[in-house]
């Protein structure tokens, strides 16, 4: 395919595809390998002969250089996985051995997706190991985490410090890129700072926090988040208007982000009469600060790589040297890392990328001939970028953001200048606080400008709607992108036009959004999908539901309730007080009245208490006890069984005892009969069959996410021919456990999960049961 471009920017570069070809089977190659499956390596083995045969007969050597990459990528991959399940950690992991460790801690952050609170994770580099009467030297990388009480401790801990800690061992998955997960059983201890680097670094990150800090709160905690990726600080409600317009990218460490960024730079070194090299070493040295500023992790790297293969295809290469820096970049970086292969980051980073260098020139020069050239590449960029990466965005997320364009077109102008004054006020901080200062708060006033767009985008009522992510639902969105992107050059020719579609869009985000084919009508009971946690919703008439649980945060329920036209709730229920069922309350209260409350009266953990009494505590409250049922229209709601409390933990502490003190619940309506039990182990499952004489139901919610912690005689006696786990996307704990769900299959149950098939509607429609997916699995 070749061609050339016109003055208009109508045309294209001439394409070349043979880097585009080889980048795709070493990444093809390196997913197979990094799977830990036998039968994916064997399918790889025969696409690569037969691609060799295809060079052989037809001297083809770019099928033969795609077989041989697809062969090679594979064998790295699996010779890596191999190598991280050798040795005495992978050994001991595997027997979930204690042991103590000491190691170099890389970053760390805190999470809040625990299900008691707070998490701690980094990862680690072992420098000696020592449990069951031996010491081994080793070089192993491990993930650390630490819960309730001991995060604190741990998240005080310097960045690129060594430290000796007690922690249990357990497996990594093969697609995993350490070889154990650690679990901290006590505090560490420092034993050696961290080298000179990594200690400027950490003390230049704190001169950017105290440069922002006079700033109100939003602003305050988005200019280290646009600088370094540093979002500790941005509330949930932030997060959530960032998620719902789109905006999300800005705040991680992206190419997109970095390629605005040098843009910015470059722009204001042209404007101050640097040109030449002199430019290109302004934009070299932007991005080593950028990497040392955000810790030279693999995600920092990738960023990096991609911020200057979308720069080189703006600025000084065109379409053609875009792509075969882009396929060089993926090839180096797979080889690197070959875990990048399966990051959802680096899927998103690298067709972004692909998305600024095959269009965003293009459309700018198209625009220029209206708009200032600087404004022009403002919005293209980001525009690029969005329609390139949308159809994934979906996929994996089950929504589709109307106004994430919109967002994203507006935003733009201010993320280069915010970020780039940030970085200066990081840079400047150590040698001049009170300049540093000034520059955090010319920072903040762009990133204010960031927050109010995030804030009114996400009030609209079509800022996003839930959208089935399967096959042909996602293939009718990436044939709807790519239409649109073949389109763009006509509609930026014509301003008129271009006013006329920015009208229709506002319109569009003034009124909900409807998914195709979502709910289904008849729907009796939907599993939301709200990623790592609980919120199952049961139809009781017109726009009324009882809801059991919320989630980890309000916008996933709020956005699920919203799709299911819910605006009264008879019954709120929550089975126990773990942050991941209860974190998001404010958002079932979102538009909707609670009309009453069910709790067990166990009010442990105390801060999850607290949280209840603050969002929900006027609504009229019921204490569960066994035998309690609860109804609204035809449905009843009986509280089967509750273990009381009998040990309890530190404030925080993720407890098995809590988790065990789940309300078990038995929904009835219309004929269906549905068993949820929040977060019971073993032990709270064991009471549940030695007390409840019938545990029978055709639908069984899967306690405690699918973890292994499940009873085998509880499960079996449910009876039930659907099985459904709530539970997240890559999360940290490993859940579902692949034994739960043999075991589960084994009862004859058919297994659905929100993390593969988004939110999961249940009905019984002449006797038979309907299940109906926001996207398929």
């Amino acid at each position: 395919m070749s061609g050339s471009e016109g003055p208009d920017g109508g045309g294209i570069d001439p394409w070349d595809w043979r880097g585009p070809v080889l980048a795709g089977a070493t990444w093809v190659g390196i997913w197979a390998g990094t799977s830990g499956s036998a039968v994916l390596l064997g399918i790889v083995a025969v696409a690569a002969l037969a691609l060799g045969g295809l060079s052989r007969r037809r001297r083809h050597w770019l099928a033969g250089g795609a077989g041989l990459a697809l062969l090679l990528a594979a064998g790295i991959g699996a010779v890596r996985v191999w190598s991280n399940a050798q040795g005495p950690v992978a050994e001991w992991a595997s027997q979930g051995a204690v042991v103590t460790i000491e190691a170099r801690v890389v970053g760390g952050r805190v999470t809040e997706r625990g299900r008691g609170g707070p998490v701690w994770l980094a990862d680690a580099v072992l420098s000696g190991v020592q449990g069951r009467g031996e010491q081994w030297v080793s070089g192993a990388t491990v993930r650390l985490s630490a819960s309730g009480g001991l995060v604190p401790q741990w998240a005080a801990v310097p960045a690129g410090a060594s430290v000796q800690a007690v922690v249990r061992l357990s497996p990594a998955a093969p697609d995993e890129p350490v070889s154990a997960w650690a679990r901290a059983r006590a505090s560490p201890s420092v034993v050696a700072p961290p080298g000179p680097v990594d200690a400027a670094v950490s003390t230049v990150r704190a001169g950017l926090r105290t440069a922002v800090s006079g700033l109100p709160a939003d602003p305050r905690a988005l200019v280290p988040a646009l600088v370094v990726g540093d979002t500790e600080d941005m509330s949930e409600a932030l997060r959530d208007q960032f998620r719902t317009t789109g905006l999300t990218h800005l705040t991680a460490v992206s190419g997109a982000n970095l390629t605005l960024l040098l843009a910015a730079m470059l722009w204001g070194a042209s404007r101050v009469g640097v040109v030449g090299w002199w430019r290109r070493g302004i934009a070299l040295a932007g991005v080593v600060a950028f990497v040392l500023l955000c810790r030279a992790e693999p995600s920092v790297l990738r960023a990096a790589a991609m911020g200057l293969v979308g720069l080189a295809a703006l600025g000084w290469g065109g379409t053609r040297l875009g792509l075969r820096l882009l396929s060089w970049a993926v090839i180096g970086l797979l080889l690197v890392d070959p875990w990048l292969g399966r990051s959802v980051g680096f899927v998103l980073s690298v067709f972004a990328s692909a998305g600024i260098i095959l269009w965003a020139r293009r459309w700018a020069r198209v625009l220029e001939s209206w708009l200032p050239g600087w404004l022009a590449e403002a919005i293209t960029v980001p525009v690029a970028a969005q329609l390139a990466t949308q159809p994934i965005v979906t996929a994996i997320s089950g929504q589709l953001s109307l106004v994430g364009v919109v967002a994203n077109l507006v935003a733009g102008p201010l993320v280069g200048p915010g970020t780039v004054l940030g970085f200066l006020a990081a840079g400047v901080s150590v040698a001049s606080p009170g300049l540093a200062g000034v520059l955090g708060w010319l920072a903040g006033g762009f990133a204010q400008g960031l927050c109010w767009i995030a804030a009114a985008g996400s009030a609209l009522p079509g800022a996003s709607i839930s959208w089935p992510a399967g096959p042909v639902a996602t293939g009718l969105l990436a044939l709807t992108c790519a239409t649109v992107l073949a389109g763009l050059p006509l509609l930026w020719r014509r301003p008129w036009l271009v006013i006329l579609l920015a009208v229709a869009m506002v319109w569009v985000l003034f009124r909900p959004g409807t998914p195709p084919g979502w709910p289904p009508g008849e729907w009796q009971l939907v599993s939301c999908d709200v990623g790592q946690g609980d919120a199952t919703v049961i139809r009781a008439g017109p726009a009324q539901a009882i809801v059991v649980d919320a989630g980890p945060e309000p916008s996933a329920v709020d956005r699920c309730l919203d799709g299911l036209g819910v605006t009264e709730v008879p019954w709120l229920i929550l089975t126990h007080l773990h942050a991941d069922h209860i974190g998001g309350l404010a958002g079932v209260l979102a538009g909707r009245r609670v009309h009453n409350l069910m709790v067990s009266g166990i009010t442990e953990p105390a801060s999850g208490w607290r949280q209840v009494l603050a969002v929900v505590g006027a609504a009229p409250r019921t204490v569960a006890r066994p035998g309690t049922v609860v109804a609204a229209g035809q449905v009843q709601v009986a509280v089967l069984a509750l273990r009381p409390l009998i040990g309890g933990g530190p404030e925080g502490e993720d407890s098995a005892d809590a988790n065990d003190s789940s309300l078990v619940l038995r929904v009835s309506t219309g004929g269906l009969r549905v068993l949820l039990a929040g977060d019971v182990e073993e032990s709270g499952q064991a009471n549940a069959v030695a007390t409840v004489p019938d545990l029978s139901a055709q639908v069984l919610v899967v306690p405690h996410h699918g973890s292994g912690r499940q009873s085998a005689d509880f499960l079996a006696g449910a009876r039930a021919s659907v099985a459904l786990i709530s539970v997240g996307r890559d999360n940290d704990y490993g859940h579902p456990a692949a034994r739960t769900i043999q075991t589960v299959a084994g009862t004859g149950a058919r297994v659905f999960r929100t993390d593969l098939n988004g939110s999961i509607a249940v009905a019984l429609v002449d006797g038979r049961l309907q299940v109906t997916t926001q996207r398929s699995g």
